[in-house]
């Protein structure tokens, strides 16, 4: 059914309203109702806020009388603590009196650093004597002096539980303490006790009337924390002999003063003359946001200086607490209002003896919860009074009940009738609109009109849906088949997609890569239009270099749904391996042109070698026509002669005793040969034959004495038997390269304390970026395959001079 046209007979929303409530009568029935409410109130309030007051008064006063009574046993305990340092003082000073007892029999021992103490036996009183002793001559008399004063502290530390140890410091750093403490792993071995407070507290300057004193909370170097000491003088006659001082830790404070509930609803703060906090519950942390200190926060072990509490921890500092540290500085006692977490009271009382102040914390929902609960007791009664104005109400308003009903129908039915004919996509299916208002009526025409539009849209957007996901799927299936790695971009370069082969690439999945422009994994700006192709060095998953060459190609369509679309499509083709077979092949290449190039210079080598001995048989063969009587002796020579070039001949001649010997005496024959090489010892790396002989015959000849090894292994091997002066060394050899090499022979230089060996690399074909790779291994210098004999002796004589001047340098 469709809404009526006629609408002569339909009245607005506007008049109907106010048929129903404007002319019912409530406007009067509420003003009645709120003048009613306002007179109770106002008197639950005046009789609340004078109990309030009188209540607040009383539990002030019980919180004050509840802080005197713990500052009471405060102060008797600190008077015990106090005279047991009485009785450790007077005992100290009649150990300064001729003919005090000494202890003979303890132990004392020196630690390797020069420390007296006492070895960990019997626990008992520690001793530490330490090296800043002015007299160390005297130190074990003076331990002995004061030993007998042990028993006297061991009793004090044991009756009272509050006093966690007992100590007497000496201006000459001689410590006692008990209990006993490990101090050689406490104590630094110079330690100067006179620079603690708990020593010079107690000095002439800070302390002329020679009274006990006590000290501020301070980091123990004794390793006991945070704690507060007294301390008294030793004197004999004007003479400072000794401190003797017991100490009270933070935390047993705490535990001593906070172990049983408080007689107030809170909890207390001991705060010293100073302002320093000395003893702070948890709760207290909480509220002033402070931690209490301990050793994870500040280390104690090893202490040599004061280390005192940081400035949060004093009260007097605090700007958060000015007013309040303002009146517990100068009043004895008080109380004050604060706000910490929430609002709070606070009380204080001074302790005697010490100015210290024992503070009273409680939350004010605490203090006052008599208070409270007077005024909650309040609060049901008024409820119970406004309840009873509201069923007179009730009473009244149920008589409007049936307008009430028949308003909820003509609201009700036509938001169902809206509710039914959007559902059905703006059809009504016979469904009866029934309201007398006109602007309902003009409103369920346009719902079924919007409503009938909305199917249309929605249909539309369902196909385009769904062919996107096919589109998608597909793209999607295509990209993965493809076995090298490939992306697709927005038109900003970012990744919108890729397949598996792309996410192994680079070790991350396509939602980690989506969003992150292209140029932070492959280095290169995309093309402005059509296809790019370059080649980079990419790093993979592996963390290895891969050479790749990149496809890039931009689209450049116009259709209006082009934006839809990947702006830029890529490709990476891996070309690693074509590169390393590249240069694979060039290595064998050059590696086969410097055999041959040192082939060369081995066969001239060794005809040079040859043409003498061959000279000399050719002259031995003449002188036998000629001199026949002389044919024996001519003949051992000539034997000779053929055997030096037999040796010569055989591819083993560098290793042969025979040649070395040989060469000896042909060395001798030669006056020309520098007498000044003998003993310098030339080494030549490289595995292969050729490379060794012409390098050893050459350097040989000039009256070098030269080794060869044809391995790293055997080089490491026979510098620990011989030392050499230079080393030779190629870079390419099998199971050890000379990098490798030149490593571990530095290494083992540095081990056996020897004097570097200049080593000079020996290789070709090796761009710069390589070169200094044989620098960083700690090789001298590079010398270039094939080189001149001529250059070897230059760059080896070059070395000799510089090992000599003791100017080669690692």
């Amino acid at each position: 059914m469709t809404p009526s046209s006629d609408h002569s007979s339909l009245i607005t929303l506007k008049q109907w309203l106010t048929r129903v409530y404007v002319r019912s009568g409530m406007i009067q029935l509420l003003m009645i109702e709120a003048l009613l409410l306002s007179v109770v109130l106002t008197a639950f309030f005046i009789l609340n806020q004078s109990h309030i007051v009188e209540a607040h008064k009383d539990q002030e006063q019980q919180m004050i009388q509840a802080l005197q009574s713990k500052t009471d046993w405060i102060s008797a305990q600190l008077q015990h603590v106090q005279g047991s340092l009485n009785i450790l003082r007077n005992q100290a000073i009649r150990q300064t009196m001729t003919g005090a007892l000494t202890d003979e029999i303890t132990p004392i021992v020196s630690s390797r650093h020069g420390v007296l103490m006492k070895p960990r036996k019997d626990e008992g009183v520690s001793v530490y004597y330490s090296v800043m002793s002015a007299y160390p001559d005297l130190r074990e008399s003076e331990i002995r002096r004061w030993l007998p004063l042990s028993d006297v502290m061991t009793d004090i530390q044991r009756s009272n539980p509050l006093v966690q140890q007992v100590y007497l410091n000496t201006s000459d750093s001689l410590n006692l303490s008990y209990p006993f403490v490990d101090v050689n792993q406490q104590f630094l071995p110079d330690l100067d006790v006179t620079e603690f407070s708990f020593y010079y507290l107690a000095a002439e300057q800070y302390n002329p009337g020679r009274n006990p004193v006590w000290t501020d909370a301070y980091l123990d170097p004794a390793g006991k924390g945070w704690v507060i000491s007294h301390i008294a003088p030793v004197y004999k006659g004007e003479r400072l002999e000794a401190v003797v001082g017991v100490d009270l830790t933070i935390q047993g404070l705490i535990n001593e003063l906070f172990s049983t509930p408080q007689q107030w609803p809170g909890y207390g703060i001991l705060v010293g003359q100073n302002g320093n906090i000395l003893a702070l519950p948890p709760e207290g942390e909480e509220d002033l946001g402070l931690t209490e200190l301990s050793d994870r926060q500040l280390s104690f072990r090893n202490v040599n200086v004061n280390q005192f509490r940081p400035s949060q921890f004093n009260l007097y500092k605090r700007a958060d607490l000015t007013e309040l540290s303002r009146l517990v500085a100068h009043q004895q006692a008080g109380l004050a209002q604060i706000s910490l977490n929430e609002p709070s009271i606070v009380a204080w009382n001074t302790v005697p003896g010490t100015g210290w102040k024992l503070l009273a914390v409680t939350r004010e929902v605490n203090l006052y919860a008599n208070a409270i609960r007077f005024s909650e007791h309040l609060f049901d009664i008024m409820t119970v009074v406004v309840g009873m104005n509201l069923m007179v109400f009730s009473l009244y308003s149920f008589s409007q009940y049936v307008k009430a009903k028949k308003m909820s129908r003509y609201m009700m039915g036509p938001l169902d009738y809206f509710r039914e004919v959007i559902k059905n996509s703006g059809h009504d299916e016979g469904l009866l609109l029934n309201s007398p208002v006109l602007e309902i009526h003009q409103t369920a025409q346009l719902i079924q009109e919007l409503a009938s539009e909305n199917a249309v849209l929605q249909e539309s957007l369902n196909k385009e849906k769904n062919q996107a996901r096919q589109q998608d799927s597909y793209f999607r299936n295509v990209l993965n088949s493809i076995p090298l790695p490939v992306f697709d971009t927005d038109k900003e370069f970012r990744l919108k997609g890729c397949n598996q082969a792309f996410e192994r690439f680079f070790g991350r999945s396509e939602s980690e890569l989506k969003h992150h422009l292209v140029s932070e994994y492959i280095p290169v700006a995309p093309p402005a239009h059509g296809v790019s192709q370059q080649n980079l060095t990419l790093t993979n998953a592996e963390g290895s270099g891969r050479k790749v060459n990149l496809i890039l190609i931009r689209h450049s369509s116009t259709h209006a749904r082009s934006a839809t679309h990947p702006a830029v499509i890529g490709l990476l083709i891996d070309l690693s391996e074509q590169y390393q077979e590249h240069d694979q092949v060039r290595f064998d290449r050059d590696r086969a042109i410097e055999a041959s190039q040192l082939q060369t210079e081995y066969l001239q080598a060794m005809r040079r070698e040859i043409e003498q001995p061959l000279q000399d048989i050719r002259s031995l063969a003449e002188r036998i026509s000629h001199h026949p009587e002389h044919a024996e002796s001519i003949l051992h020579q000539l034997y000779e002669k053929v055997e030096t070039v037999n040796l010569l001949a055989k591819d083993s001649w560098l290793n042969a005793p025979a040649i070395a010997d040989k060469e000896q005496e042909l060395r001798s024959e030669r006056p020309d040969i520098e007498s000044g090489l003998s003993g310098f010892n030339v080494l030549v790396v490289d595995d292969g034959p050729v490379n060794t002989m012409l390098a050893r015959s050459v350097l040989q000849k000039v009256g070098y004495d030269v080794d060869v090894a044809f391995s790293g292994a055997e080089a490491l091997d026979m510098m620990q038997r011989k030392r050499y002066q230079v080393v030779l060394m190629d870079i390419f050899m099998p199971d050890m390269d000379g990098i490798e090499t030149t490593r571990l022979w530095r290494q083992s230089e540095i081990r056996l304390q020897r004097t570097p060996a200049a080593i000079i690399a020996l290789t070709a074909n090796v761009i710069e970026s390589e070169r200094q790779q044989f620098f960083d291994a700690g090789m001298n210098e590079y010398l270039a395959k094939p080189y001149h004999p001529s250059e070897l002796r230059d760059r080896v004589d070059y070395w000799r001079s510089q090992y000599a001047s003791g100017s080669i340098e690692v």
